[in-house]
């Protein structure tokens, strides 16, 4: 009988040492892999990416997109746009890099330098391409970049300093200094009017969309147009849980997800109304397809556009909020536990599937750590993450073409 019991107890020690066997690490690649999938359908109504030219990025759902609707001056939106549009993406990430490098600065410098190329050769042979290339340098150089005085269909109005959008009372508001020009920017398919539309339908209907991760390879990203040997994703943001203190800089990683996580745990995403894809177009100072246009640079300078991808397509949400279902107890139990002990510190700050909660975080995208909801029977549970503020929009995906 004793060595009966002792089996029972080696038995149950090797299988919570094997129920506890996949890394963060590993747990993020498969799980973000899975949200690429509900991007990339939002994003492409179902139709098929051209590989090496089309490109999915994923974020996570608590990245403010664009301030916009009838309240918010048309500056305000402006600068909201340019600093995610102009921001150039990379083939071999398919994180969203919201501080990318500038698109219009790499435009204007592969210009510059095919100019220089241009004036190597005889004139008299080029001469037509080399002032084509001179009239587009100094179109972006004169009239798009940061400039003081409009240039309509150039560059655009912008308001950098912190504004937030009044939903009540309903009222236009106008600013009348710190305006800049930015190289101008436009987004498509009616944003001001959908924005307006989400801010004053009283509806409660809610869209869900729900998707498990059964059978996602983290590793392959090739149908959102990356590589098939992804590695790594991300660096704290993508935690898929993480706690902190505001007395430390150390970050705990939740690092005990189970070896059947892909079976046992799946998310909900709903939000107020449909996710909507909005188009990105450039004013006149684009010139499109330069590297194939002047493919021919100098040795010794370097392709600033090579690798790079233009973001094209954005999918945006409102009100969004998320509910992660796990079907396994031991690992809900230590899921539970980890944000209960999180929740019980005023100094905390708690990250859940790249949600942030408590100290830290911006204006847009703060949320009270009170917020987050559990639904336990003490064998399984729900991590239930309410709508986001209102009067905020959310960027959920986007879509690029490289260059």
């Amino acid at each position: 009988m004793k060595n009966l019991r002792q089996s029972a107890i080696l038995l149950a020690i090797v299988n919570t040492i094997n129920a506890q066997a996949l890394p963060d690490a590993e747990a993020r690649l498969i799980a973000w892999r899975a949200y690429g999938n509900f991007v990339t359908e939002m994003l492409t109504a179902g139709q098929p990416i051209v590989p090496g030219k089309d490109f999915i990025y994923v974020n996570p759902p608590n990245q403010a997109a664009v301030r916009g609707g009838s309240p918010c001056p048309q500056s305000v939106t402006n600068f909201d746009l340019f600093s995610l549009a102009d921001g150039l993406q990379t083939v071999s990430e398919p994180l969203m890099d919201p501080n990318g490098p500038s698109y219009v600065d790499n435009l204007y410098s592969y210009v510059q330098t095919a100019d220089s190329a241009l004036q190597q050769y005889e004139i008299a042979v080029f001469g037509p391409q080399y002032r084509t290339v001179v009239t587009q340098r100094n179109k972006i150089d004169n009239q798009a970049r940061d400039e003081l005085m409009p240039e309509p269909g150039y560059n655009m109005p912008v308001y950098p300093s912190p504004y937030s959008v009044a939903l009540s009372p309903w009222s236009q508001h106008e600013l009348s200094d710190g305006i800049l020009y930015k190289p101008s920017y436009t987004l498509g398919n009616a944003f001001e009017e959908s924005c307006d539309a989400w801010f004053n339908n009283t509806s409660t209907a809610r869209s869900k969309y729900t998707w498990s991760m059964k059978s996602v390879n983290g590793h392959d990203w090739s149908s959102l147009g990356h590589t098939t040997s992804m590695t790594k994703f991300g660096g704290s943001a993508f935690c898929l849980l993480s706690a902190s203190k505001t007395t430390t800089t150390d970050t705990t990683v939740f690092n005990s997800w189970s070896k059947g996580f892909s079976e046992n745990v799946s998310l909900e995403i709903s939000m107020k109304g449909a996710p909507l894809v909005f188009s990105i177009g450039a004013g006149y100072w684009d010139v499109g397809g330069v590297r194939s246009t002047y493919p021919h640079l100098l040795s010794h300078h370097t392709d600033t556009l090579a690798s790079r991808v233009r973001l094209q397509k954005l999918l945006i949400g409102y009100e969004v909020g998320l509910k992660i279902t796990i079907n396994e107890t031991s690992t809900w139990n230590s899921v539970y536990n980890f944000l209960q002990d999180a929740k019980t510190s005023s100094s905390a700050s708690v990250n859940i599937w790249g949600i942030h909660f408590g100290a830290g975080g911006t204006k847009e995208t703060r949320r009270n750590i009170t917020e987050i909801q559990f639904v336990n029977d003490g064998v399984s549970g729900q991590i239930v993450i309410p709508p986001s503020q209102p009067g905020v929009t959310y960027l959920l995906g986007a879509l690029g073409k490289a260059l």
